[in-house]
Order: C-alpha cells, then structure tokens, then sequence
C-alpha cells in the first residue's frame, strides 16, 4: 500500500479533496493541517493531523525521517514556507496549484503582463492599501526574502515531479515565467466531483425561475467589483444582484460594501453575503441566479462557474481571461462581459434549453466521478515514475 501524505491549510475545498484520494487510494493519505484550531471550514477526523509552526520546524530540521516514510508528498497550494522541505529533503512531489500561488510569487511581477485589477477597483484597492499596516521583523524579512527569491524557488522546483494548475494552459504560463523542474511533468486535476461537491443542492428545474445576478466569488480585489459594479450601473437593469463577500480581504469587502451602501440604486439591488454559510444554504442562494458575472482578468472561481453552468445560468466572463478561452474552447456556451457591456439585453433572456444541455455534457466529460478519479490514479503514478 502507498502511503500519501498531504500538506494543506484549513480551506473550503480540502474535506472533497479527502473523498477524492480516499476514493482512488483508500486509508493511504494523510492530512497534515498547517492552520490552527478551531478550524473553519475542516470537520476534525483521524485522517487530519494538527501541523503547528512549532511542528513544522521540528519536523524540518530535526525529524525528516517522519516526511521520508511517505511515497509522495501533494501540495495543496504552495505557500512561499512550503518551498523549504521541497530543497532541503529530495522526495516525490506534487504540487497542486490553486492560482494565488502562481498567478503572483515574490520575486516577480506576475504570471501575466498585463494587470490583474480594472481601473476603477485599483483606485479603491490603492486607498485601503494605504493604511495597512507593516509589523513584520528585521529577521523575518530577511527570512523571506530568500525563501521568497527566484533562486530558492527554483532550487526546490528541481525535486518536483507534477505540477498541476487548474487548467492546463497554466502548466505552459508558469514554466516559461518563473521554471519548473527539469523533469517536472504535467498532470490534469480538480477539486470538486461534479454532482458530489460542485453541483450539490444545485437545482436542475426550470432555469427561467431564477433571476437574480451572481456577481464575483469573493472579497479580492481580482473580481474588480467596482468596474463591474459601474457597467451594472449603466445597463439600467433592475435584477437582484448577490455579492459574495464572506472571503478574502475584509478591509476590501468594506470598501465593496461602503459603495454599494452610498449608492442609491446598488443599495436597493445588491445583496451582499458577507456571512459564512453552509454550503447548502449557499448553493439555495445560487439557484435564484440564472445570471453570473465573473470580472475576472486571472483564472478565477471555477467551481462557482461550474456549479453555475450546470444550473443552466448564463455566465459572463472577460474576454482576456484564460478561462473564457477554456471553456469556448471546450465548446461551452458562455459569454464575455465586453459583449455584456456591449449589449445589455444580454440579460434579458436565459440560455435556450440546448445550450444548457450542451454545457452540461461538457462538464460530465470534466467533472464526472470517474474522470477525476481516474485523473488521481494518473497523478499519482507519473509522482511514483
């Protein structure tokens, strides 16, 4: 039997993360948790084990033997500290990209060249960034800055065997920007099975029902809320609009709010979530939403957008985005937000019954059951050989 061990943080996607290794490979993983307790989002169970900063550097510098043991080591995202195992211990890893620990890195600008903020939200992201304050030590700066160096990003870069970003154009993006390893090879993988996790509570009835506007996936300020907030503003549409804020940048959700709050109309429109949930109470709200915005420049919300595809939702995405060409490349029926700005009757219809039938066999073929655990199988083995 293999034995997996897992690095991840207390985060919405890890519980369906669990079902899904534990379906492929059954009582061979373990979680190891570097957030501390009480934990949020994370049902405590034997597989999870507590991983305090005092853990983590007794198990770096004097216990390696308890990292050895394992077959593989997977990523769930990849931190700046969680570099240092991968150069100071040559293993098997997996690195399972989210896209905030490869859209930004420390020593670079960015993956893309262009920004990721509109203007309109980097002028309010400009004045809350103002007055945040900077407390880190003399000696955890200069701890940071080598960590957080392109060379020490690339030193441990030489023992990663898989990379798997959430599409795979980004693969492509993050070996040409910053290097991967040499023998560092690609391999397809997702959080979330489709009707277990992303389409849960999802409703399949008539789409024509639900018509409010989902707007955004959280409080950062990659969803430029404020430049989508503005175009809503000139559609004249008189819709509900449900603004997720629950997670992210609290001082950014303020400022959302406050613009919302001191509009008149945006005020009247807009509901903001900006309370944790369950997921079934959450999912309850997306099904009033045959409509979703998603202002996005990066690679963002993917299992929001799919679990909205998969209501039959019309979803609007920026034309610039890597997931607006993914899924037009798949054949998928969505929309860009220029043509939006374009022609605001866009929202005047929902999608005709074909096409929502058309988006969802194109989910079935990339979020079914069987693919993403045949997808983990294949994982794992190219980590293995």
């Amino acid at each position: 039997m293999l034995k997996i061990a897992h690095i991840a943080t207390d985060e919405k996607f890890i519980e369906c993360a669990v079902e899904i290794f534990e379906s492929a490979y059954p009582q061979q993983n373990t979680f190891y948790i570097g957030s501390p307790k009480p934990w949020r989002y994370i049902k405590d169970k034997p597989i999870y084990k507590p991983l305090s900063k005092v853990r983590w550097l007794e198990i770096l510098i004097t216990k390696r033997s308890i990292l050895k043991k394992y077959d593989i080591i997977v990523f769930h995202g990849l931190p700046t500290m969680w570099l240092i195992p991968m150069v100071l211990l040559k293993h098997r890893y997996v690195w399972l990209g989210w896209g905030y620990d490869y859209y930004s890195r420390s020593f670079d600008s960015g993956l893309l060249e262009g920004s990721l903020i509109l203007p309109n939200t980097a002028v309010k992201e400009n004045s809350h960034i103002k007055y945040k304050a900077t407390s880190k030590s003399f000696s955890r700066n200069i701890a940071n800055k080598i960590v957080g160096s392109k060379y020490f990003f690339k030193l441990a870069m030489r023992h990663l065997n898989v990379f798997s970003p959430v599409l795979p154009e980004e693969f492509q993006l993050v070996k040409m920007k910053y290097g991967l390893g040499k023998h560092t090879q690609y391999s397809p993988w997702n959080y979330g099975i489709l009707e277990k996790h992303l389409a849960k509570d999802i409703s399949s009835k008539d789409i024509s029902s639900a018509n409010s506007i989902l707007l955004g996936n959280s409080a950062t300020s990659t969803n430029n809320h404020f430049d989508a907030l503005n175009s809503i503003l000139d559609m004249n549409t008189t819709r509900t609009i449900y603004v997720p804020l629950s997670y992210g940048d609290m001082n950014y959700a303020k400022s959302v709010k406050d613009y919302i709050f001191n509009n008149p109309r945006l005020s009247s429109q807009c509901k903001v979530l900006d309370k944790f949930m369950p997921l079934n109470e959450y999912n309850s709200i997306l099904n009033n939403c045959g409509f979703v915005i998603m202002n996005h420049v990066r690679q963002q919300a993917v299992a929001n957008i799919v679990a909205m595809m998969y209501r039959g939702s019309k979803v609007f995405l920026r034309e610039e985005s890597i997931l607006y060409k993914f899924f037009k490349g798949l054949g998928a029926h969505v929309y860009s937000v220029q043509e939006l700005e374009l022609d605001s009757t866009l929202l005047e219809t929902h999608l005709s019954n074909y096409q929502i039938e058309e988006n969802k066999k194109i989910l079935q073929k990339n979020w079914s059951e069987d693919v993403i655990v045949q997808r983990t199988k294949n994982l794992v083995e190219k980590a293995l050989h």
